[in-house]
Order: structure tokens, then C-alpha cells, then sequence
């Protein structure tokens, strides 16, 4: 009888092991998620085979590039950025001084 009892309780206690050993009660921490990619664009885009440049209502030409940032035609036959994405980030870039001579070049001035 003490020899059943002494079974018992190990059954029971390899039974309590097996149990507590499958169930979750390590954390997974979830690694940081990575950082938002940086924006980089140009400035000034030239025109180039397979841009889609579309018509403005008003006839001023744009081109939209993937990211969804708009270009306007200057008169050089170069894109300029909107002026809405600049911020004063971009005043360090070398484009910036041709940027700002040349953003108001398109089919009169917009403001």
C-alpha cells in the first residue's frame, strides 16, 4: 500500500512536471520594430524615359514619382519639387540654392 501511494505521488509529480514544462513561461519578446526608412529624395529631377509626366488643369505639367511626391516643370525642362514637402532639413542639401532659383520658372508663379 505505501508502495502504491509512493507511485502515485511520483506519477503525479512527473504528470505536474510534464504539464508545467509544455505550457508558455518564458516571455518572447517581440524584437523593436526597425526604424521608419529615411526619405530621401532629389530635389531637381530631369526627365527620363519611363517617367509619366501628367497635365495640370491649369497646363502647367507635373510628375508624380512612386512615392507619391509631386515635381513641377520648370522652364528648363527639369522637375522641380512642391514646395509643401520642403522643410528646412533640406536647406543643407547641395540642390537646395538651384532648387529655390528655379521652382518659380513654371508657367507663372503659384503661391
Amino acid at each position: 500500500m505505501k508502495r502504491i501511494r509512493i507511485v502515485q505521488a511520483v506519477v503525479l509529480v512527473a504528470v505536474a512536471a510534464v504539464i508545467t514544462s509544455c505550457s508558455t513561461t518564458r516571455y518572447d519578446y517581440d524584437p523593436y520594430p526597425p526604424p521608419p526608412p529615411r526619405t530621401s529624395v532629389s530635389l531637381i529631377v530631369t526627365a527620363g524615359p519611363g517617367m509619366v509626366i501628367n497635365r495640370y488643369h491649369d497646363g502647367r505639367y507635373y510628375y508624380r514619382n512612386p512615392s507619391g511626391w509631386i515635381y513641377w516643370r520648370g522652364y528648363d525642362n527639369r522637375y522641380y519639387l512642391d514646395r509643401k514637402y520642403i522643410h528646412k532639413s533640406y536647406k543643407r542639401y547641395p540642390q537646395y540654392n538651384d532648387w529655390n532659383r528655379g521652382r518659380g520658372h513654371g508657367y507663372g508663379r503659384r503661391r
